[in-house]
């Protein structure tokens, strides 16, 4: 403390090196007392694996928490005081969650892993959700694309503004406050593993999978691009390399080669990685910890400052395994999602219900099952009155970009709209919805609606839907 008093003193020269070099992060760091470090470095390592990883893009160390210098976080952390972090007024902190390839690796910013963190500070329950990196999904900008593109389109759009991209589409589809989010690329993950001297997982099953992919080899023949990975059921000590395959594995026989399998995977590896980082061995062992803090330096970044990591980890330090609750979205027989293949043959998966509202109504009562369910949000479909081809499918990005539940488009019985009209079929436009998207639009709502319209044996409109929109003249691709 006495040493960053120093700091702030008006005679205070800090000391720069005549040429930066990879040591410069090192360097700013010896200018604070070696107690202050290792004070930080628990803070960081132990809140930060709580939350159950943090990443980056090759960001140095003052920017990786919050993209805030060293010094500032500091004067941050100190004069936190009882500033309280976004959520906990309201019992629940939710933190997203992403794993991507990285540097070396094939599509590096795509996000392999998305898993979203929740934790209620009153009793220190936490729940995992799984967010499949196949979901179809609404992307600001791009239109319906698969929820693992988010984190490379905000790339690039802006270097380092992925997760902020992915964070912002996960929280619109389940219609929650995602405040943080935190990034890891797998090099990173490797090294981490490696720097904890390994972490022992209670592997479930036996899985077996002769069709893992080998690195580098993507263009190969089958019998070079393909590696046969085998892990025995039963306790298990992996190093970084084994531990990355265990969680990326795809293609394993049986029970282990299903999506659900994979995320619970994920799920019990982050959770043997948080064990390590607390136990005595990380926490006593100061080379140990120096070279967590080197990884991370290199490989995660966060929009957490180091005062709401800190912040995390007073909250969280009373946290058991038992108040974990684990949430798999996947297509099995009692899920929530279905596989199918998009118009170039990509596998996707999208809600059986038609709208992410059963997906929303799992996570909002993640804590509280027993609660109703929210109510549904409205369907739209959407009808091209005009003879302007793709019309109705460009429309239907725009509104699904900005949230809107857009289930069915197709062309209307005429093509003769000169204006566009909106419908509201059911009267119960409590959320303003209807009248949202007449303004967007700049349409008609009509008054009345057409027999063709509430015929319950008409054909000609979806009997989910709640709104209908006929496109007019008036809109433009």
């Amino acid at each position: 403390y006495r040493c960053f008093k120093t700091m702030q003193e008006p005679n205070f020269e800090p000391i720069r090196p005549a040429e930066p070099t990879q040591l410069q992060p090192r360097r700013r760091l010896r200018l604070i007392s070696t107690g202050i470090i290792y004070l930080l470095i628990i803070f960081g390592i132990v809140g930060v694996v709580f939350s159950f990883g943090v990443i980056s893009s090759g960001e140095k160390l003052s920017k990786s928490f919050g993209n805030i210098g060293l010094v500032d976080q500091l004067k941050r952390l100190v004069g936190a005081g009882d500033r309280t972090l976004q959520g906990e007024s309201e019992n629940r902190i939710n933190i997203l969650l992403i794993g991507m390839g990285g540097s070396g690796h094939d599509g590096p910013y795509l996000a392999d892993t998305m898993q979203l963190v929740s934790f209620q500070p009153e009793d220190g329950s936490v729940a995992l959700t799984s967010i499949p990196r196949d979901l179809l999904a609404p992307i600001p900008g791009y239109g319906l694309r698969k929820i693992n593109n988010a984190n490379a389109f905000g790339e690039v759009q802006n270097p380092g503004a992925g997760g902020e991209l992915a964070t912002q589409v996960v929280s619109q589809i389940l219609d929650l406050p995602i405040p943080y989010y935190a990034r890891i690329d797998f090099n990173g993950f490797v090294q981490i593993v490696d720097d904890l001297n390994g972490v022992v997982i209670d592997v479930e099953n036996t899985l077996d999978d002769r069709s893992y992919p080998v690195p580098g080899k993507e263009t190969a023949t089958t019998t070079e691009r393909y590696q046969h990975l085998h892990i025995p059921a039963g306790r298990q000590k992996m190093d970084g390399e084994l531990a990355l395959k265990y969680v990326r594995s795809r293609s394993a026989i049986g029970a282990e080669g299903s999506d659900f399998a994979r995320s619970k995977r994920q799920q019990n590896l982050l959770l043997a990685i948080k064990d390590k980082v607390v136990s005595f061995g990380t926490l006593a062992n100061p080379i140990r910890i120096s070279n967590l803090m080197e990884t991370f330096s290199q490989h995660f970044t966060s929009n957490l400052e180091l005062w709401e990591i800190s912040r995390l980890l007073k909250l969280a330090k009373n946290v058991d395994e038992e108040n974990i609750t684990r949430i798999v979205f996947d297509d099995s027989p009692d899920g929530l999602l279905q596989a199918s293949l998009t118009a170039d043959g990509a596998f996707v998966l999208t809600p059986k219900a038609g709208d992410f509202s059963e997906l929303q109504a799992v996570v909002h009562n993640v804590f509280n099952p027993d609660q109703p369910a929210k109510l549904r949000p409205q369907k739209v479909e959407i009808q091209n009155g005009t003879r302007v081809n793709g019309l109705a499918y460009d429309v239907s990005l725009y509104l699904q970009s900005l949230g809107f539940n857009v289930i069915k488009t197709g062309n209307a019985p005429t093509q003769d709209y000169a204006r566009t009209v909106v419908y509201d079929l059911k009267k119960n436009d409590v959320e303003n919805k209807t009248r949202e998207i007449v303004e967007l639009l700049n349409a008609d709502q009509a008054p009345t609606l057409p027999e063709w319209l509430t015929a319950t044996s008409s054909t000609l409109v979806s009997p989910n839907a709640d709104i209908v929109i006929i496109l007019g003249q008036d809109q433009r691709p």
